[in-house]
């Protein structure tokens, strides 16, 4: 099949590169520009070259030479991987080949072809036996589905078997804690406020910045960027500009609010909380880690205080309370953003339950 000199994708103004060449000789020479879809040079090379022996072959009727024979699944982890390599990094490839032989080994010497929904079966039933999270599992699937994708590129296979598969719902860390839980949280954030050194400014005032999310329901970076200017009156309000939604949240200040606010005064001019860096990942990793050992509490995250604020919240609905209210105190202009955060809570079950059995009596 002839090619040109000096051919290979063409980058656009949008940053995606494109298919940009003619396609025959003599008078059915035509022009064909189309997208390849990425940004990425090396994926775009890889689909010029695809795109190029398609469109040559199609012109002069030779499609059924891009007919290939039969892959092994193997083979094909194999070539993924080759390609994998080169747009990612190493810890991240190894994983995918680990876990794709892992999934080559289980099913043996089958053809890409042939791989079947019962397949996928199988290997959730091998996974489950193996006691694997939910988010593995999903990992597992996720890296079917690309190589899949990647074989459906080459004309390997004409379907992706995996398509259809759902993920699990994982929503480990995204949870309410107990009232038990919050007792021992802010009893490990004493401990470490009080061990604290003059030079861990974070430690030092990490007791103070729990009570404040769990009281306000505010996210964490909101809260190690508030200024005392966020302070008007008998409220807390934050501009379009500090928020997630882009959107003004106002959040009314009770008295414990007020104590932890005192208590903080005069440590810095501009902040509430006094910080020598203040990116939002930079001292979540270290606090977290301390926080879970001596509360216990293994999956604890800043944002699950978000959670249960969120959730004592929803207890008031209807007592006076509307969701209005609780959307308006988490920034929320949607009611099923609103409702994603509010967690069951058996002692409402029990309450509801209840109120049902009541109205089924009379």
């Amino acid at each position: 099949m002839p090619r040109r000199r000096e051919e290979g994708p063409v980058k656009g103004k949008s940053g995606y590169y494109l298919f940009d060449q003619y396609v025959g000789y003599g008078p059915g020479r035509h022009r064909v520009r189309i997208s390849l879809g990425t940004r990425n040079l090396v994926r775009a090379q890889w689909l010029w070259e695809q795109e190029f022996k398609r469109q040559w072959a199609e012109h002069y009727g030779l499609r059924s030479l891009d007919r290939k024979p039969p892959m092994l699944f193997s083979d094909a982890v194999r070539e993924f991987i080759e390609y994998e390599r080169e747009i990612r990094r190493v810890k991240e490839w190894k994983i995918f080949e680990w876990r794709l032989n892992i999934i080559s080994r289980l099913w043996g010497k089958i053809t890409l072809g042939k791989i079947e929904k019962n397949h996928l079966m199988q290997l959730d039933q091998f996974l489950k036996e193996k006691q694997k999270s939910p988010k593995t599992t999903n990992h597992y699937f996720g890296l079917l589905k690309s190589l899949f994708r990647w074989a459906e590129d080459k004309n390997l296979i004409e379907r992706n078997p995996a398509k259809q598969i759902r993920p699990y719902v994982v929503d480990e860390k995204r949870r309410a804690y107990t009232r038990e839980e919050i007792k021992r949280i802010l009893k490990a954030t004493e401990k470490i406020e009080k061990a604290a050194r003059p030079h861990y400014l974070m430690n030092r005032q990490i007791k103070r910045l729990v009570e404040l999310l769990l009281l306000t329901g505010m996210r964490f970076g909101e809260a190690i960027n508030l200024r005392w200017k966020n302070i008007q009156g008998n409220k807390i309000v934050l501009e379009r500009t500090e928020t997630k939604q882009k959107k003004e949240k106002v959040i009314p200040i009770t008295k414990a609010i007020s104590d932890i606010l005192k208590s903080l005064k005069g440590q810095d001019i501009e902040f509430i909380f006094k910080l020598r860096r203040r990116g939002k990942r930079v001292h979540q990793t270290d606090i977290i880690q301390r926080i879970r050992k001596e509360s216990g509490i293994k999956d604890f995250i800043f944002h699950g205080l978000r959670h249960t604020a969120a959730t004592r919240l929803a207890s008031t609905i209807g007592d006076g309370v509307s969701l209005g209210d609780v959307m308006k105190i988490l920034g929320h202009s949607q009611a099923r953003t609103t409702t994603s955060y509010l967690h069951s809570d058996f002692c409402r079950m029990r309450k509801a339950m209840r109120g049902l059995e009541r109205f089924a009596k009379k």
